[in-house]
């Protein structure tokens, strides 16, 4: 039998007219009350709908008569399979003990989870880019477009110090950030620059992020990254790169932990220079590089290696290639392209492992679930916003999502049913213009961070006082 969400992803799809349809098949030709056996009721609700598939509603079927069995109206699970049918009645029952299981579920989630925002004494004069925990230092880094550094307690988020990040290339003044990642197992940080640069700095080195490598040479402005190391084999590592011109590039090193290149050039930075073409061409030998221009002309928004899928996702908000899936072919190391398509295209987009789902955060106001393998449609919409939506960003040890909209609203949805458990408003400061928005969790500290522009407002989850049991609301 289907899951409640499988189930629930069909009825939340449905409408008014749809359940008018699904009414008129328990009428015979006289008008008269018909019951339908699983068969006729997959093939006329399939036919007469118009909406969802025949699994789909086989699996609906099934759930009216188990739940009728286990509310001790019918005898045997297998007898209801094999010879059972269902009526109208019977199927408005399910519906309304559904809807009743649902308000319950909501009321009963509501508590507010969060304590009173506290803004954070903030150090950045431009929009910040990127917020990294570096768990071994026990700190959190922020870095904004001008390309100032914030290192963060990370037990009280008090500021530690600032350090401005120096590139030689460029005058300080010409210096703009467009995304940063942190490298765990090789020591380092990427930061990406319009320069069309990627710089590679250490942040273990007596001299604050001094800058060890240099990428030069790319054709587009570099505007997200993403990294990704083995946890089994920290040698290798995927750095993913999106640029402003629809392109995806995956670097693919082989020996993270020893060098990430071979470079013997250096500039006055005394950083190793890596040319573009070099890698493209596979002089590296410890890195090899793969690309697809799956959003071209359409600037890249964000991307995500996805180390269970062996793929790349990236979203824009190119309407026909709103979400992109790069799959890997190992035999020609070259990407195999699946794309998305929405009304508007997506703005940012989240992936959870454990429930093999994607999240799209909508330009037009939707908070959309999709399955990696079906570009056809999405699992389901998450429906409560009233304003394109900006970030979104899943909490990986439970089945819930955030989401964050240009009106100001921050939501908290529960994955299985689809709900809105936690709507918060009216508490966030305003700003001039669309504010660049980012969203931050650390789960493990309870800590929500998001930032408007250069402002970062901390949300801290609500917790049971000492000697009760630990709780966790987000």
């Amino acid at each position: 039998m289907g899951t409640k969400m499988e189930v629930a992803q069909l009825e939340s799809r449905m409408n008014v007219e749809d359940y008018r349809k699904l009414r008129g098949l328990f009428l015979d030709p006289s008008g008269a009350p018909r019951s339908l056996s699983r068969t006729d009721f997959i093939n006329l609700s399939w036919s007469s709908v118009g909406r969802g598939s025949g699994e789909e509603y086989g699996l609906l079927f099934d759930s009216v008569l188990v739940t009728r069995q286990q509310r001790g109206l019918l005898p045997d699970v297998d007898a209801v399979k094999g010879e059972g049918r269902i009526d109208w009645g019977g199927l408005c029952s399910f519906l309304l003990l559904h809807l009743s299981d649902k308000v319950k579920n909501t009321r009963t989630s509501r508590g507010p989870p969060w304590k009173p925002p506290r803004t954070l004494t903030c150090p950045h004069r431009h929009p910040v880019q990127k917020l990294l925990h570096l768990q071994s230092s026990c700190q959190y880094l922020s870095v904004s477009k001008g390309g100032t550094v914030a290192v963060w307690d990370a037990e009280d988020v008090s500021l530690l110090r600032t350090h401005r990040l120096q590139n030689s290339t460029v005058s300080p003044k010409d210096l703009w950030v467009t995304d940063v990642v942190l490298l765990p197992n090789a020591h380092k940080i990427a930061v990406s620059f319009t320069s069309k640069e990627v710089c590679f700095y250490d942040i273990r080195s007596k001299q604050d992020f001094e800058c060890k490598y240099k990428i030069q040479g790319l054709k587009l402005i570099p505007w997200c990254l993403d990294y990704w190391a083995d946890p089994s084999n920290p040698d290798h590592a995927v750095l993913t790169i999106g640029d402003n011109g629809g392109q995806v590039s995956v670097l693919h090193f082989t020996a993270a932990q020893i060098s990430l290149f071979e470079s013997p050039r250096t500039d006055s930075d005394s950083a190793d220079i890596i040319r573009w073409e070099e890698l493209m061409e596979g002089k590296q030998r410890s890195c090899y590089t793969v690309t697809h221009r799956g959003h071209a002309p359409a600037r890249v928004r964000k991307v995500r290696y996805l180390d269970s899928l062996d793929a790349v996702v990236s979203c824009s908000t190119a309407a026909q290639s709103s979400v992109a899936i790069g799959w890997r072919q190992k035999e020609s190391r070259s990407l195999r392209v699946t794309s998305f398509i929405t009304k508007s295209g997506v703005w940012d987009m989240d992936h959870h492992r454990g429930l093999n789902l994607i999240a799209t955060a909508g330009v037009d106001h939707q908070v959309l679930l999709w399955n990696p393998y079906v570009t056809s449609k999405p699992v389901c919409g998450l429906v409560g916003h009233a304003g394109p939506v900006t970030a979104v960003c899943f909490m990986h040890n439970q089945q819930r999502l955030l989401s964050y909209s240009r009106d100001k609203v921050l939501c908290l949805w529960d994955v299985s049913s689809q709900l809105c458990v936690r709507r918060l408003a009216g508490v966030f400061p305003e700003t001039q213009g669309d504010a660049q928005t980012l969203l931050f969790v650390h789960e493990e500290r309870g800590f929500l961070v998001l930032s408007f522009n250069s402002r970062l407002l901390l949300l801290e989850e609500q917790r049971k006082r000492r000697g009760a049991a630990s709780t966790s609301t987000l």
